[in-house]
């Protein structure tokens, strides 16, 4: 059965059912980062990490010419669909940028030494960051020595929403630009000042929710001020 996922504008995701022969060559691939350890955009085709089962895979993504992201996606078909993008409005360089585990966070550093994007982990009061793995969820999570989850990306979601993550005040869903351009479009979906999930656009010159109707009340809409949280 397919696993199932939602992106906001314009697809629902599908994943493949790996093969026989798929799982075996998956199998060799490491789904975990260790501490002290890097990727380097160099080897962006073979420093990757894939989940146990072989649906996902974690590393640089190519985004345009001499531009890489740090991301999430389906491993099956080939170059799969992006799930989640660590710096899809900031593209690191295709020469020398890397992304290491170093003083107890995941930093991505650009080929300028700059770091472009971070789990923001460091060692605090004896709660040290031991290794970041992929699941076969798709989340991406940062764990300490116990295996504590210090950081997920289901926390930080991009365009889509996977099965098994929830969807809260905190979240929201904001389209991409194009089909291939990565960074952040106009439409998001959220939760409103009254708790309604909505979808807002959000342009250069106007915001505006568009649905549910702006011309109709909460009751009229068919909701009400309760908060909520979504899974699937």
């Amino acid at each position: 059965m397919g696993r199932r996922s939602w992106r906001l504008a314009p697809a629902l995701l599908m994943a493949a059912t790996a093969g026989m022969l798929f799982a075996v060559v998956s199998s060799q691939q490491p789904s975990v980062l260790k501490r002290g350890s890097s990727l380097s955009v160099e080897r962006f085709a073979d420093d990757v990490l894939i989940s146990e089962g072989g649906t996902f895979k974690t590393g640089f993504y190519p985004v345009g010419d001499n531009a890489f992201a740090f991301a999430v996606w389906f491993t099956e078909p080939a170059n799969g669909t992006v799930v989640w993008m660590a710096n899809r409005d900031r593209p690191v360089n295709g020469r020398e940028s890397r992304l290491e585990f170093r003083s107890g966070q995941v930093a991505l550093i650009d080929a300028d030494g700059s770091i472009v994007w971070a789990t923001n982990t460091s060692d605090v009061d004896g709660v040290v960051a031991e290794q970041m793995e992929i699941g076969e969820d798709g989340n991406l999570v940062v764990r300490d020595r116990l295996g504590k989850a210090l950081w997920e990306s289901f926390d930080f979601p991009t365009d889509t929403l996977l099965a098994f993550q929830g969807m809260t005040r905190s979240k929201r869903l904001v389209s991409r630009r194009a089909a291939e351009d990565y960074s952040s479009g106009p439409y998001q979906f959220l939760f409103d000042d009254d708790n309604v999930l909505s979808f807002l656009y959000e342009g250069s010159d106007l915001s505006s929710i568009y649905w549910p109707n702006p011309d109709m009340d909460i009751f009229g809409n068919g909701r009400t001020r309760q908060v909520y949280t979504i899974s699937f």
